[in-house]
């Protein structure tokens, strides 16, 4: 029999029991939440602005390095290279990256809330347009780690043995990589870092070199700019919108983007470009249009009176980026080498843009929480919308194909006087996989491997002395060097001379002639007046005579101020490591040959007496000094 004070116990352990169950439920709803963020792509991502000269991008799986493209996108660890006479810009979201030549920069960090630059080598300049910006961005060096404090305009420099900072505008601390206090820098003032047996900060002024002033006129250059008024400033892409189109109401899809610098005939949303491997999302649309970033990462496609408008879709501060909104059609593998008649076989792989309320299904690992982020939560929730037909799939005009290994894109062929589609079209759920649609897209360019240089060594440091120069980092001058971008004209004034604006484009993206160029640019009366200025100034340089380079001289150097005592001992700082070049000392000049009237000529050789100080460069031409000459110099 069960005494009460049995059945009391036996309430109160089950009670526990349910508590400690309820405990542990709710425990596990985070591990759940962290699993899926592990493995969802980011969320952000950066684009190619411009390239001059050669860039490189590091492809983890082929272990080569890739020529990049204008408008290609770059994530979460990938590693970007500039060669001699190189520079890259990129963006990520309102931000601005600058890359020098001759400079290594990887992506360590890129997701919501965190973006970390890894200065390897070279120039790396950022311009950060909000308090938040500011907040998650930071640049390390082997030195440590600059944070900015606010929005402004700052450079990062790796020397061979320390790292540089300049502040154009703003504020920024430095947090050594070691345990030291942290410096601060202010509006225009620069400071260069290095530690040979303990911290050393030498402070000064800001100078201009080549690189500083592109970053300074690029800067200006974005700020006259109009910004976007539909969609948020952190939309990557969203600032070259208004320069290349114009907004629209439609009744059923909200405001829409129209661009206005397409001459295609043909053209459509996907067409005119080439596809990409990333290791995050995979094949990601590379467009050739200057505008062509956003309105292809983000946003639906919808043909409305007669001409493809772009819809952003409801206001989102930081939206998802995504590879390619598109949906893929394909054909049977046999098919492919099967030729009927004398028509050639079908395209293997097509694709064609999403409409408004149609659902992205991405062909990487994701998370059902990462779905109903890159998508419109609402259409996932619509049952008709997830398994309605997508509207142009069956568009032939709106479909775009790979006609054959290596041919460039190409719409969807017809067949008939109703202008109907090939019959091997068939929906795939989602993008192909690398090797399967990287079998009939062009090889992309790479880096020849003996120019190849190895990547840095990890911290790799001799005991009491600073950072050590080796082959694996180029020689940079702490001077102030001339522009390398822009030589001087040659000699000869018949020669036709280089022009100055930007240099040739690497030859990445596939020429399609000149009636077959989608986009045309538009620039600003504005831009035209300073294409004249340039002009006229670069005509009278080139009337004018030549003169001696004396305005790209070191010494024109402005004198460093004395190095600031650190915070922390030793307050001993290090005299500036500027190598000054040494004076001439007063020169001992070459003592005059006193030609003796007429001598006569000896018949023995002259004496060579230890004391000698005449030459003895070489056989003396004309007649021989005398000796005697010597004994009455004494």
């Amino acid at each position: 029999m069960t005494t009460p004070s049995n059945a009391t116990r036996l309430v109160l352990t089950r009670s526990r029991w349910r508590i400690l169950a309820m405990a542990l439920l709710v425990s596990l709803v985070p591990a759940a939440k962290a699993q899926d963020a592990d493995r969802d792509p980011p969320t952000r991502a950066a684009r190619v602005v411009d390239v001059i000269g050669d860039a490189w991008l590091f492809d983890h799986e082929t272990r080569e390095w890739v020529r990049v493209a204008r408008n290609q996108t770059v994530g979460e660890g990938d590693r970007l290279r500039t060669d001699e006479r190189g520079r890259m810009s990129l963006r990520v979201g309102s931000t601005t990256i600058w890359v020098d030549e001759r400079s290594d920069l990887e992506f360590s960090q890129l997701d919501e809330g965190q973006t970390l630059l890894q200065i390897d080598r070279g120039d790396v300049a950022v311009r950060l347009r909000s308090a938040e910006n500011a907040a998650e961005t930071r640049l390390r060096t082997r030195e440590g780690t600059a944070q900015p404090e606010r929005e402004g305009l700052y450079r990062v420099e790796q020397l061979d043995r320390g790292s540089k900072a300049y502040v154009f505008q703003g504020r920024l601390r430095f947090e050594w990589a070691r345990a030291a206090a942290p410096v601060v820098l202010g509006t225009g003032e620069q400071v260069e870092f290095w530690w040979p047996d303990g911290p050393r900060a030498e402070r000064g002024p800001l100078y201009s070199d080549g690189f500083g002033d592109w970053v300074l006129a690029a800067s200006r250059d974005e700020a006259d700019r109009p910004v976007a008024r539909y969609v948020s400033p952190e939309m990557t892409g969203a600032e070259d919108l208004d320069r290349y189109g114009r907004w629209e109401t439609a009744p059923d899809y909200g405001t829409v983007w129209i661009p206005t610098t397409v001459i295609a005939a043909d053209w459509a949303p996907y067409r005119y470009g080439h596809w990409a491997w990333s290791r995050l999302w995979g094949w990601t649309w590379v467009d050739d249009a200057p505008w062509g970033f956003a309105p292809f990462h983000y946003g639906r496609w919808v043909s409305w009176r007669g001409r493809w408008c772009w819809a952003p879709g409801a206001y989102v501060h930081r939206p998802v980026y995504a590879p390619a909104l598109v949906g893929w059609v394909g054909g049977g593998s046999v098919s492919v080498s099967v030729t009927i008649g004398n028509r050639p076989p079908p395209p293997r792989f097509g694709w064609y843009p999403l409409a408004p309320r149609e659902v992205y299904v991405p062909a990487y690992r994701h998370s059902p929480r990462y779905e109903h982020r890159v998508n419109d939560p609402r259409d996932l929730r619509d049952p008709v919308t997830v398994q309605r037909p997508h509207r142009y799939r069956d568009l032939p005009s709106a479909v775009s194909t790979l006609p054959s290994p290596g041919a460039p894109i190409q719409a969807l062929p017809v067949r008939g006087p109703d202008h109907k589609a090939e019959p091997w079209v068939r929906p795939l759920p989602v993008a192909p996989g690398r090797g399967e649609l990287g079998a009939v897209l062009p090889t992309a360019p790479t880096r020849p491997r003996e120019v190849d240089a190895p990547r840095p060594r990890e911290r790799d440091r001799e005991p009491g002395s600073g950072w050590r120069s080796d082959s694996q980092f180029p020689a940079r001058r702490d001077t102030p060097r001339p522009p390398e971008m822009a030589q001087p004209l040659p000699a000869q004034p018949a020669l036709v001379p280089q022009p100055q604006p930007q240099p040739q484009r690497p030859a990445f993206e596939p020429p399609r002639g000149g009636d077959n160029v989608p986009w045309r640019a538009q620039p600003s009366p504005r831009d035209d007046r300073r294409d004249e200025r340039r002009d006229d100034r670069r005509e009278e340089r080139r009337d004018e005579p030549r003169r001696p380079p004396q305005a790209v001289m070191p010494q024109t150097e402005p004198p460093r101020a004395m190095p600031m005592p650190e915070q922390r001992p030793p307050a001993v700082m290090e005299q500036p490591r500027r190598v000054e070049m040494p004076t001439r000392p007063a020169a001992m000049p070459e003592p005059p040959r006193v030609q003796a009237p007429a001598p006569q000529p000896q018949p023995q050789p002259p004496q060579r007496a230890g004391n000698d100080g005449g030459p003895r460069g070489g056989k003396q031409d004309g007649p021989t000094r005398d000796p005697r000459l010597r004994h009455d110099d004494r």
